[in-house]
């Protein structure tokens, strides 16, 4: 694929589009493939760059690129009972950060218009640190290529992407050749091990109240006490660090009349019955709450303003996930009309949305391992103790900033989450700001949620 560079106009500013190729390659070795990236630059000195990726592992950098982060997005209904049908479309992005930063989506190995050259196995690049050592080259490659090594940079990572954004950080080539200012979470999940709902982490379950308040909130099914959502959350927050943590901790020697008091108190809250919490020791997972908060009907995985019927399991319906349905068809959409009317790029070029081999061979294990008792493969003892990146980047960087962000309805990297990751990591507060979204885990596909979201960033990449 060769370089494809367009000249547009938003706002009264003129940008230079392109969509190039860049070596995949880890940041010692030769080059083995190729990584594709969109860029949106404007000539004018001094400009920060902003390097940006999605998740996955394994997905492309469409979400964020047509986020309205760049000068495009894509066409999302307002209201999120509205379904994935057709019309879809593409616009622009009144809010878009060009004005204050150039822009740089950065698609995973594997994905995008990406390959890896025939003698090589693209599971080189799958795992923790070998795919950000291949985007951290590939960042090293876009500055030299362009002749930006003076300009700030920073790195937004989504999701997985902010596992990446971890890694990245404390890159020693990016140290040497393209050091990071500042670092922006969206849907971290740095911290995930030790807040996801696996059965008997109390942790867990302790960090995903608040998300179970803001959904219960949101569909009228509890917490309905609050007049605003953020108000749900912050009630929940209180009870998750006071009296259902010392409830959950007794575990089966809580006395009956004292756990039905807390399973009262829940109830009110997030919406299940009491007798259900009971039972289950207060204990239910996002994956239960999801099906079980409103009578026939299954909320979304990555927004749980969506919902749906049920899957009926005794015709042999498997789940789906609604707020999916409703929402990548308009991205994919979306994607092929910006190929075609903005970069010109042909119909039988194809773009990879995801490498579906990527979840199944990924490697998480990551040097920082060693410091803990491993015993076997896997072992039980294994931990992965991502968020270290970010406290020891903070210190080796005192001027490093930090910006997380978190939707209140993304069931997948909740704002409990978050939360956790601020309270029990030593990262410094002064120079890390969290913000709350009324949101799901993509928080741009809210156009009014994504014009407060980009007026956060600019305030932070400007500061």
């Amino acid at each position: 694929m060769t370089t494809r560079e367009t000249v547009g106009r938003i706002g009264g500013l003129e940008y230079t589009a392109r969509l190039e190729e860049l070596p995949l390659r880890r940041s010692d070795g030769a080059a083995q493939g190729t990584l594709s990236a969109f860029s949106y630059t404007v000539d004018a000195p001094d400009r920060p760059i902003l390097f940006l990726t999605n998740g996955g592992p394994g997905v492309s950098s469409i979400y964020l690129h047509l986020s309205g982060i760049g000068p495009w997005r894509a066409r999302i209904p307002l209201d999120p009972a509205g379904h994935g049908a057709p019309p879809y479309g593409i616009e622009e992005s009144r809010s878009t950060l060009l004005d204050v930063a150039d822009l740089v989506f950065l698609d995973a190995p594997g994905t995008g218009f990406g390959s890896v050259v025939e003698d090589r196995d693209p599971g080189d690049f799958r795992s923790v640190e070998a795919d950000a050592d291949a985007i951290a080259a590939a960042i090293g490659d876009w500055v030299d290529r362009h002749g930006r090594w003076d300009a700030r940079k920073f790195f937004l990572g989504e999701s997985y992407g902010t596992i990446r954004a971890a890694f990245l950080a404390t890159s020693a080539h990016l140290a040497d050749t393209a050091p990071l200012d500042g670092l922006v979470l969206l849907g971290q999940a740095v911290n995930i091990q030790e807040t996801f709902g696996r059965p008997g982490n109390i942790v867990g379950a302790l960090a995903n109240l608040p998300y179970k308040a803001a959904t219960a909130w949101y569909h009228g099914a509890g917490s309905q006490e609050h007049p605003r959502v953020e108000d749900a959350i912050r009630a929940a927050l209180d009870f998750a660090r006071g009296d259902l943590a010392l409830a959950m901790l007794q575990g089966d020697e809580l006395a009956e009349p004292a756990r039905t008091a807390v399973a009262q108190r829940l109830s009110k809250m997030i919406g299940l019955p009491v007798e259900s919490l009971v039972a289950s020791r207060l204990w239910t997972s996002q994956q239960d709450f999801r099906s079980d908060l409103l009578p026939g009907r299954v909320l979304g995985v990555t927004d749980s303003r969506y919902a749906a019927p049920a899957a009926d399991r005794r015709l042999g319906e498997l789940e789906y996930d609604p707020s999916d349905v409703a929402l990548t068809p308009r991205y994919t959409t979306a994607l092929s009309r910006l190929l075609q009317e903005v970069f010109a790029v042909a119909s039988d070029q194809p773009y990879r949305v995801t490498d579906p081999d990527a979840g199944r061979d990924w490697e998480w294990d990551e040097a920082g391992v060693a410091l803990f008792p491993t015993y076997g493969q896997p072992s039980p003892f294994r931990t992965y103790p991502y968020p270290a990146r970010l406290s020891r980047w903070m210190k080796q960087n005192p001027r490093g900033r930090l910006f997380i962000g978190t939707g209140v309805y993304d069931s997948l990297t909740t704002v409990g989450a978050a939360d956790h990751l601020l309270r029990h990591y030593d990262l410094p507060r002064e120079r890390t700001e969290s913000h709350w979204y009324r949101a799901g885990h993509m928080m741009y596909s809210d156009a009014g949620v994504g014009e407060t979201l980009n007026d956060d960033l600019r305030a932070f990449l400007v500061r």
